[in-house]
């Protein structure tokens, strides 16, 4: 199938009641393992890699790579930037050929947010890329009690974000957290609600590893359209290579490259399932 924007991908599932999974890859390992299970599954996918990872990967080699996998693939992918933080990269996910974009301007004054999320969506939208926004607070805690009732989005505020930057979906704090915390996460449904009852576009969860599928299926049945998973598979490839060198410390490489693949196939399985995405491929 061909490439696809974000917003015809998150139309369907926030008609549909389901979520699409945003796994952000950051190697041909996990490249691989994301679009094979998609296809397994089929399973719609938006296929990310976040602007930070720029420093540490060839990131245009990656990004022809992606996007030459997204073409070839038997179920509909939207390439998408995550987190981006500056116009210029921005402009190279949309030069790259990526069809979605994130502005994450969430730690900025609510008007510096708009104003800038608001140009990048002009330009974006021009070019016929779709974009996600960010509101509220999805930061990096180090313990689940940090994230309070100041952290979450109101309503009225994400109203007059969606009306004045035109954004395709928008990414809202609803109680997750971004990387690895400790403690239970308590997702606000009633707030999501709230949001999904207030605004017209599809409402995106970041820091979705490691809740229970319980949690998936509510936010889900409250407005959640995307589920974003990125710091597991990050998670799951150290733990496999630690495991594979602990039974043999004279493997190769290569036999990492292949046991680090299954893992990250596993987990993106798993969560897939949770998803209700599966055969949603249209």
């Amino acid at each position: 199938m061909a490439l696809v924007t974000m917003k015809d991908l998150l139309k369907d599932a926030k008609k549909r009641k389901y979520a699409v999974g945003g796994f952000n890859v950051f190697n041909f390992e996990t490249l691989g393992a994301v679009i094979e299970v998609a296809e397994e599954l089929k399973t719609p996918l938006v296929l990310g890699i976040p602007e930070r990872l720029f420093k540490f990967v060839d990131v245009d080699t990656l990004s022809a790579a992606m996007c030459r996998a997204a073409q070839k693939a038997s179920v509909p992918v939207a390439l998408h930037l995550d987190h981006g933080h500056t116009y210029e990269g921005v402009m190279k996910a949309i030069r790259w050929g990526f069809t979605s974009v994130m502005f994450d301007g969430s730690a900025l004054p609510f008007e510096d947010n708009l104003k800038r999320t608001k140009e990048i969506t002009r330009i974006a939208h021009s070019l016929g890329v779709s974009v996600e926004g960010e509101l509220g607070y999805v930061g990096c805690y180090g313990h689940i009690k940090d994230i309070n009732e100041e952290n979450l989005v109101k309503p009225e505020m994400a109203y007059n974000f969606v009306e004045n930057t035109k954004v395709d979906a928008l990414a809202v704090a609803v109680g997750t957290n971004h990387g690895v915390y400790r403690g239970c996460p308590k997702l606000n449904f009633s707030r999501l609600s709230e949001l999904n009852n207030t605004v017209n576009v599809p409402l995106v969860m970041h820091g979705g590893s490691k809740l229970t599928k319980e949690d998936y299926y509510s936010s889900i049945q409250s407005g959640i359209a995307k589920i974003n998973i990125a710091t597991d598979m990050s998670m799951v490839a150290s733990e496999t290579i630690k495991a594979e060198l602990a039974k043999n410390q004279s493997t190769n490489y290569i036999n990492l490259m292949s046991v680090v693949k299954k893992g990250v196939k596993d987990s993106v399985r798993k969560y897939m399932l949770s998803f209700d995405c599966i055969s949603k491929a249209i």
